[in-house]
């Protein structure tokens, strides 16, 4: 590394404790949300809102995207600096330690919560390479814990700064989730033959395949489902199972499958909403309803959703007769 890329990456190194909530709104998102509870109370200090302020990853949906990134991860190569990361793998090994009975309760909460924000970071890169959209980047310089086995100890941001500039997603492997992020020179997204990862990604699920139906009655009943509604979650999921995290298959006539599943069946009066909707892989949409798990698999797709929207979990308590033990009959 010459010496002038050393001061480059230097100069971008925190020196101050900025709130988090105030970078983000100097990002230009939204932060009124901060200012309220689940039950819908106002809280004094927003900035300290937990559903917000420990978050790794803000926006989407219509607003810019904010990425908090440590300033030890940062490199120079070209004079040019970059991130490069895999959130997508680490949200796969913390669901490892989530799911590991031989460690203690608090230790696998701690890797479940530290999973879902993983898991909304990559969510955002994605959509910010199939869209070729900047992204913002909070920096941030404290201690810094990236081991996923140590599900019970959490890094310390000491600084943290918005960087000036915006940053650009070169590259994104829908295969193994790996990502490269470049300041302030956009991509050079001209397709070829070869590089299949700039090709905008067709997302399909189960319904994609058939004309629709109505609803009528038969053995039972056939609801109609919102396309609209189908297209946003296979949007939010951009190509990666939101029960797993692993990748849908790729089509023989290209586009990227997986499987429309409501969470709160439309049998049992679950809405046709995105807060009721997952996109999953074939097996675990089959566990869903068939699995010895299933009801395990069920709170796990809720607690999942309403992490996604904050309303969700009010939403899902007034469903009337909601069983979260019985059969999945989607």
């Amino acid at each position: 590394m010459e010496e002038n890329d050393v001061e480059v990456r230097e100069s971008l190194r925190p020196g101050r404790n900025e709130k988090i909530m105030d970078l983000v709104a100097e990002a230009g998102i939204d932060v009124a949300p901060w200012g309220v509870r689940k039950d819908g109370s106002v809280i004094d200090n927003p900035r300290t809102n937990q559903m917000y302020c420990y978050e790794w990853a803000f926006g989407g949906d219509g607003q810019p995207t904010a990425l908090c990134i440590w300033h030890s991860s940062l490199t120079i190569s070209q004079g040019s600096v970059l991130y490069d990361g895999n959130m997508r793998q680490y949200a796969l090994e913390l669901g490892r330690v989530a799911t590991d009975r031989s460690v203690s309760s608090g230790v696998r909460y701690s890797a479940r919560t530290k999973e879902k924000r993983a898991r909304n970071f990559d969510s955002l890169v994605q959509r910010a390479y199939r869209k070729s959209q900047p992204v913002r980047v909070v920096i941030l310089e404290g201690k810094r814990r990236s081991d996923p086995d140590l599900g019970w100890d959490t890094s310390q941001v000491r600084y943290r700064a918005l960087d000036s500039e915006s940053w650009y997603v070169h590259s994104y492997s829908y295969g193994d989730g790996s990502c490269r992020l470049v300041r302030k020179v956009p991509p050079d997204r001209i397709p070829t033959e070869n590089d299949t990862l700039s090709l905008q990604p067709v997302f399909i699920d189960q319904f994609s395949l058939s004309a629709p139906v109505s609803k009528h009655e038969s053995t039972g009943f056939i609801f109609d489902r919102s396309s609209e509604v189908r297209r946003a979650v296979l949007e939010r999921a951009a190509g990666v199972c939101e029960c797993c995290g692993v990748p849908g298959f790729k089509m023989n006539k290209g586009g990227i499958f997986l499987e429309t599943h409501h969470v709160v069946p439309l049998s049992e009066k679950g809405p046709d909403e995105e807060w009721n909707v997952v996109a999953i892989c074939p097996n675990d949409h089959r566990r869903a309803h068939l699995g010895e798990d299933r009801a395990a698999l069920r709170r796990r797709l809720i607690e999942y959703l309403s992490a996604k929207y904050p309303f969700a979990e009010e939403a899902f308590r007034t469903l009337s007769n909601v069983d979260f033990d019985a059969t999945a009959q989607s």
